[in-house]
Formats: C-alpha cells, sequence, structure tokens
C-alpha cells in the first residue's frame, strides 16, 4: 500500500509546473525600455536598416514582411515626420520563470514628430536566446487634432 502512495505521489509531483511570476517590475520595463530607445535612435539619427529589423524577432516577421516594415517607417516619417521626442506614458510586464517560462512587454509612448503627435505601442517577447525582441508594432495619429 505504501508503495501505491509513492507511485501517486511521484506521478502528480513530475506532472506539476513550477513557475514564478512577475508582474510589471521596473527592472523587467527597463530592459524593454532598451530596446525601444535603440529603434527610436535609430529613426532619429542611425537609419541603419539591418540595425532595425535585428529588433524585430521572427514572431513579427511571420506576419509582416520588412518591405512593409519600411514602408511603415518612410510613410510615417514623410507624412507627419521625423521623431523628435518621445515619452513612456504606460508599460506592462509579466515574466514567467520556471517550467513554461515566458517574458512579454508592452510600452506605449507618446511620440512628438514635424507636424503631428503619435502614440507608438511596442509588443516584446523574449526569444529562444534570451534576447528582447519587438513582435508587435503599431502607430496611431490623432486625426481630429491635427
Amino acid at each position: 500500500m505504501k508503495h501505491l502512495y509513492l507511485i501517486l505521489i511521484s506521478f502528480l509531483l513530475i506532472g506539476c509546473s513550477y513557475n514564478q511570476v512577475f508582474s510589471n517590475r521596473e527592472e523587467d520595463k527597463k530592459d524593454a525600455e532598451k530596446i525601444s530607445q535603440k529603434f527610436f535612435w535609430e529613426l532619429k539619427y542611425g537609419g541603419n536598416l539591418d540595425t532595425i529589423y535585428n529588433l524585430f524577432g521572427d514572431k513579427f516577421f511571420e506576419v509582416t514582411s520588412k518591405e512593409k516594415l519600411l514602408q511603415i517607417i518612410n510613410t510615417t516619417q514623410n507624412d507627419i515626420g521625423r521623431v523628435e521626442e518621445y515619452d513612456l506614458v504606460k508599460w506592462e510586464t509579466l515574466i514567467v520563470k520556471g517550467s513554461n517560462p515566458k517574458s512579454e512587454y508592452l510600452l506605449i509612448y507618446d511620440v512628438k514628430r514635424g507636424s503631428a503627435k503619435t502614440e507608438e505601442t511596442f509588443s516584446m517577447m523574449k526569444d529562444k536566446n534570451g534576447d528582447i525582441k519587438i513582435v508587435g508594432y503599431r502607430v496611431n495619429q490623432d486625426m481630429l487634432n491635427k
């Protein structure tokens, strides 16, 4: 009977997952901000497409081609203006460590461009190498206040 209990307890322990969950830690926000800051720096001063493309993950390029990303960047810069200033207005992070790890980041910026302001949203995840990559990028412009 003791052996049966030991076997049942062993199966229960094997089936369990052990995770630590961290939500909205300042240090995680800072890690993600480094990626968005590199992106804005390249838009403002650099313009190296390979550096910009390296900030984006494979999941992004499964949905959006590099040509489409370049078109979004060029259209935004030509129609609205180049990045002048940007301020982080909202952020969320979720880090799970353990048997089912994941790292997700959401950063929303108010961006002052040449002729208007935009709201730019970055969704990021850690890839299999542990690097934070952009998996979603959205530019919103308030057309009423243009």
